[in-house]
């Protein structure tokens, strides 16, 4: 793939997301997942294994701080070099509209297109998880001579939401119709052909489109003018058939997270033909204590385990005290979790401490959150 020729846009996930206090603090692109990775490592990623190494990403001027300061230089994904280059743009009011956008936003980005010379633009959103091989859809959209082309993946009714849309193509992959998502209109074991986000355009034809919404009286984000397009301009569909998660809400990020103890799930996500890339930190190997048991779950480096752990994703740096018990639960880096405690079902944010004896207890259906830097000293259950 000839350097120069591609460049990529990272855009703000939909702004319906009902993801709680999760995203108080830091922007869904951020969020950590399975132990080590944030789902903005997914994005990043296919980008740079693809040879994309030209990238701006937007956000909210509030979510600034988080993501800088996970890419901090670019190392780790190879854009630290005089050729390759990641952006931050953002916009400053969150208040507007989910799919309305201020002054600020247009300009930056077509100033980033513009400097790109680049022939084609990948745009995505950290919304939908997937290790996706950019190259093919790449071949795929320059053979059919598109100005536009989609992926989509064909997902069951339960992992769908009403953000989403749907496509409907004809017989030579055009999109014919775009709508919202009716979980009415399907039947349980329906697979809906969804529009993941993920885009090729003709830099050109993006940025003459991108020229005329700029003026609008509510210029809308760059996720919601593309898909209004669609129609309009022929877009080519491109089937993705890897393992893609939709996350929308608590209980479908709680899932993805669950997932990566399938072996399978595991290994189609994360070690699949190409890798996935964080940010590195040099830490001591987790310490497993005599008193521990451990079952079917997952530790990141740096943490101290003396109790039992089961069905469940440990991060970076936890401390788990004697006779505590952790299942079916997702903890954040650096959390004290004390004697004798209990946690299930459970996303314990980062730097929280919970006190020994206390029980923190979720169901399946609806894992409980424990919010960032909270001390926990009585029972919580759902």
């Amino acid at each position: 793939m000839k350097i120069g020729k591609y460049c990529a846009i990272l855009g703000n996930a939909l702004g319906t997301h009902k993801l709680d206090q999760l995203v108080n603090s830091r922007p869904l692109a951020t969020l950590p997942f399975d132990g080590k990775y944030r789902l903005i490592d997914f994005q990043l990623s296919n980008l740079v294994n693809a040879g994309i190494t030209n990238i701006c990403g937007v956000f909210s001027q509030k979510n600034v701080p988080s993501v800088l300061d996970h890419i901090r230089t670019g190392r780790e994904w190879g854009l630290n070099s005089l050729l390759n280059h990641f952006f931050v743009g953002f916009y400053s009011n969150d208040d507007i509209g989910e799919n309305v956008t201020d002054s600020t936003y247009y300009p930056q980005l077509l100033t980033f297109l513009r400097r790109s010379h680049s022939v084609y633009t990948v745009f995505s959103t950290a919304d939908v998880l997937c290790n996706i091989n950019l190259e093919q859809l790449i071949h795929v959209h320059e053979v059919n001579q598109r100005n536009m082309s989609v992926v989509y993946k064909k997902m069951p009714k339960e992992q769908m939401s009403s953000v989403n849309s749907v496509l409907n193509l004809d017989e030579t992959d055009t999109v014919s119709c775009v709508k919202d998502y009716d979980a009415s209109h399907y039947a349980e074991d329906d697979l809906i052909a969804m529009s993941t986000g993920i885009y090729i355009i003709n830099t050109d034809f993006l940025i003459s489109l991108m020229e005329v919404e700029q003026y609008e009286e509510s210029p809308r984000k760059l996720r919601y003018l593309l898909l209004d397009k669609l129609v309009d301009v022929a877009a080519l569909g491109y089937e993705y058939a890897g393992y893609m998660k939709n996350i929308h809400d608590v209980k479908s990020y709680y899932d993805a997270n669950m997932d990566m103890l399938d072996p399978q799930k595991f290994t189609s996500l994360l070690h699949a033909t190409q890798k996935v890339y964080t940010k590195v930190k040099n830490e001591e190997a987790t310490y497993f204590a005599n008193s521990s048991e451990i079952f079917n779950s997952q530790f990141a480096s740096g943490s101290v385990i003396e109790g039992r752990v089961e069905n469940s994703i440990i991060s970076r740096r936890c401390q788990l005290e004697k006779e505590a018990c952790i299942s079916d639960s997702i903890i954040f880096p650096n959390v004290k979790i004390g004697t004798g405690a209990r946690v299930q079902y459970a996303i314990v944010d980062k730097e929280v401490e919970i006190a020994p004896g206390v029980q923190v207890i979720g169901t399946k259906e609806k894992p409980i959150i424990i919010e960032k830097q909270g001390r926990v000293t009585e029972d919580r259950t759902l």
